[in-house]
């Protein structure tokens, strides 16, 4: 009598097997076909009755008929499954398909293995796509150990995983030897022990990492600064770094990598220049000093009388922000502001009481004079305009060229509130010291009519807070 339940699985059986993608196959102990279902067939390109009892090795390279064949000595020996081992099926048309299998044994009734049964899945696309980023990634090993900048990179947890030519070259370390390591160990041929990098401040987020560096430049994911290796070569090597994360596909960082280009030779010439320009600006300073005494030497009453407008017009200079350049040119054309009057009689200039008519014109000649003779020194900032402004006023009623507000450079503002500060508490031939506070009274009085505003208050602050004290 016919059991209709196993008719019935049967049926459900066969429906299951013709609606999966995968492939199904049964083979008896010699490897031959005895049931296959619509998708293997598809895949191998046979008819069914080519396909009945061909054996496994006609659709497979030797190679991979080995290994199917240990595959099915495994289970015939265990009695369990094989899962997941890889192999290609070549189609009656030659095209190759990558393929994952997992084997069973058949066994009947008496528990005897009579044959073994299997469900094949196509990963072609897996594969190519595997093929692909492998390509992928041995092309962007090609190009990073040929980039003239030494390159590394490491995974997110501090390993080695890239060390190009460039890097060999830098260090001395070949890339079998570094590649790998981990512990902050790629330090070593830069520093000479372990120690964090800046690279570390993309890979990581400790503080005390991030505490470790100053004066980090940002662009987006990148960070650049210079640094030094005292490890590399025989006197060190100073390096411009440039360093960014590794994302994956879905944007998670997976490392970072670290470009060093080699700027000892840019830096040697930086220091040799700027130790140039510190030589060439002692050398200037000295100059300057020395036609300030010259200056002095002539007119006793007034001697000091432009190192303290120096030291205050600075002082306005830097309590209103000024450029540390800005400054000293202010201090220069302070230094240097009344050069002019060598060429003013030194009876004039000591003459006690007050200056007639034709004197007078004569003393106002000095800031022209000045900057006469100051437009010749090559100084690198405007000092000879600064000299020559130094008696205009706000309101126009100066001397010698009669400008007005904003026309008046801001240096020379500054410096005529400072003139005018120090000339009128210190002694002069004509009249006793007036004293700071009269000084005071007479800048904030004419605040905005003969001197810049903000120049006036800057003034004011130092000396609220005793911070100028002439001497």
């Amino acid at each position: 009598m016919i059991n209709r339940a196993l008719i019935d699985n049967a049926k459900k059986f066969l429906n299951i097997l013709a609606s999966i993608e995968d492939g199904y196959y049964e083979v008896d102990k010699a490897g031959n076909l005895v049931f296959f279902n619509q998708s293997l067939q598809e895949m191998l390109g046979y008819s069914k009755e080519e396909l009945l009892g061909m054996n496994y090795k006609r659709y497979m390279t030797n190679e991979d008929a080995n290994k199917v064949f240990k595959t099915y000595n495994q289970v015939f020996r265990t009695g369990g499954a094989a899962k997941g081992f890889d192999w290609q099926l070549i189609s009656k048309a030659g095209k190759k398909l990558y393929v994952e299998t997992s084997v069973s044994p058949i066994t009947a009734a008496d528990g005897e293995i009579t044959g073994f049964l299997g469900i094949i899945r196509d990963i072609s696309e897996r594969k190519r796509a595997e093929q692909q980023i492998r390509e992928s990634e041995r092309r962007l090993a090609d190009i990073i150990n040929f980039l003239p900048d030494a390159t590394f990179a490491v995974d997110i947890a501090g390993k080695v995983i890239i060390w190009n030519y460039a890097a060999e070259e830098m260090t001395g370390v070949k890339a079998e030897e570094i590649i790998g390591k981990n512990n902050y160990e790629y330090a070593i041929p830069f520093y000479g022990y372990k120690k964090p990098m800046i690279i570390d401040m993309v890979r990581e987020e400790s503080s005390y990492v991030h505490s470790l560096f100053t004066d980090v430049e940002r662009k987006g994911h990148t960070l650049i600064r210079e640094v030094f290796f005292p490890s590399v070569g025989d006197s060190g090597l100073y390096c411009w770094a440039a360093t960014a994360p590794l994302f994956d596909n879905e944007g998670n960082k997976t490392g970072a990598i670290i470009s060093l280009r080699d700027i000892s030779k840019r830096k040697q010439i930086e220091n040799a220049l700027k130790e140039s320009l510190n030589k060439s600006q002692a050398i200037l300073k000295s100059t300057v000093n020395a036609l300030a005494t010259t200056t002095e030497k002539r007119d006793l009453y007034t001697a000091g009388h432009q190192r303290r407008v120096a030291q205050l017009a600075t002082a306005i200079a830097r309590e209103m922000c000024f450029s540390e350049d800005m400054t000293r040119g202010i201090y220069m054309a302070a230094t240097l502001h009344d050069i002019g009057k060598m060429q003013v009689s030194s009876d004039i200039l000591s003459k006690p009481g007050e200056l007639n008519y034709i004197e007078m014109l004569l003393v106002r000649t000095h800031a022209q004079v000045g900057y006469e003779i100051i437009k010749t020194i090559p100084f690198d900032l405007p000092v000879a305009d600064i000299v020559i402004q130094h008696h205009e006023r706000m309101d126009g009623s100066g001397y010698p060229l009669g400008l007005a507000g904003s026309k008046i450079m801001l240096e020379a503002r500054i410096l005529a509130v400072a003139d005018v500060v120090e000339a009128m508490s210190s002694h002069r031939p004509y009249r006793p010291a007036l004293g700071i506070n009269l000084a005071l009274e007479e800048i904030q009085r004419n605040r905005g009519t003969l001197y810049d505003p903000d120049v006036v208050d800057a003034c004011l602050r130092l000396f609220t807070r005793g911070q100028i004290n002439f001497l």
